[in-house]
């Protein structure tokens, strides 16, 4: 656990810069699954969790990724598909160049990266169900075609049902990569959730989180947002903490087994790299 803590010790720091530049510049942001579950469980990280996930709605992240981030540090910055086409993911993420490490499921394709702050854009969602369900189910498409084009990098251990399974089976024996551009697939997901402003929905996406479809909700589960510990500072979250956080996990409060703990770390430290 010695990594976790000096990865959790170099976040903090990190956010910590963030947090004066949102502030600066009246930038909302909110804490998001498991970091906003570490603060209401623990007071701060999950003990066994290495990053931190913030979202800010769509026109405040667009923001800071076009032209706040110029202001961070020299040893702070920031990547996401558009800044980088071979970038595997759609969301943004800040990375400490001072400290590499091998992010776990990607350690037999890519030597390192850093200790990175993901960055998730909160967008709107249609208000009438059905056409809210045919969004999901749409951006759900171009998300899957993503991920069996990098099947090399899907997460084997994250616990998934019978159709996910097999579709992984089928990523791994055709070739998605020769006929699926992941880019262009990340741009029609772009164009999808731009659709609805945040501002102007009664649902709330960060569809491109962990838990897909269940980090759909009403708007009014963030709506003020509300500070609560994490380690030594204050952080803003969802208002309505208990209504979040049970439709991500269920019984939030309870810890989860040994197995599950040990599937949940996403860095390696590489050895004799600090921030130093």
């Amino acid at each position: 656990m010695t990594d976790v803590r000096k990865i959790q010790e170099i976040d903090l720091n990190n956010m910590k810069i963030l947090l004066s530049l949102f502030e600066k510049h009246k930038l909302n942001y909110y804490m998001l699954g498991g970091t906003f579950l570490g603060s209401i469980r623990h007071k701060g990280f999950i003990p066994w969790d290495d990053d931190i996930d913030i979202g800010l709605p769509r026109n405040d992240y667009e923001k800071f990724c076009n032209q706040y981030f110029k202001e961070l540090p020299d040893f702070l910055t920031m990547e996401n598909y558009k800044t980088n086409s071979d970038y595997r993911y759609y969301i943004t993420r800040v990375l400490d160049t001072r400290t590499k490490v091998v992010e776990i499921r990607n350690k037999d394709v890519q030597e390192f990266t850093y200790i990175a702050i993901d960055i998730f854009p909160l967008d709107g969602m249609p208000n009438n169900f059905i056409f809210r369900k045919l969004r999901i189910y749409r951006i759900l498409f171009h998300k899957l075609l993503i991920s069996l084009s990098y099947i090399d990098t899907v997460d084997k251990k994250r616990h998934r049902n019978f159709i996910e399974k097999f579709l992984i089976k089928i990523g791994e024996k055709v070739s998605f990569a020769k006929f699926v551009n992941p880019y262009k697939e990340k741009e029609k997901i772009d164009r999808l959730l731009k659709k609805n402003t945040f501002e102007n929905s009664s649902y709330i996406s960060n569809i491109m989180g962990a838990y897909r479809e269940k980090e759909v909700m009403p708007k009014k589960i963030f709506e003020k947002g509300h500070m609560y510990p994490f380690e030594d500072i204050q952080m803003n979250g969802p208002e309505n903490a208990d209504e979040y956080l049970t439709r991500l996990y269920g019984d939030y409060m309870k810890i989860p087994s040994n197995q599950d703990i040990d599937s949940k770390s996403h860095y390696e430290l590489l050895p004799g790299d600090t921030d130093e």
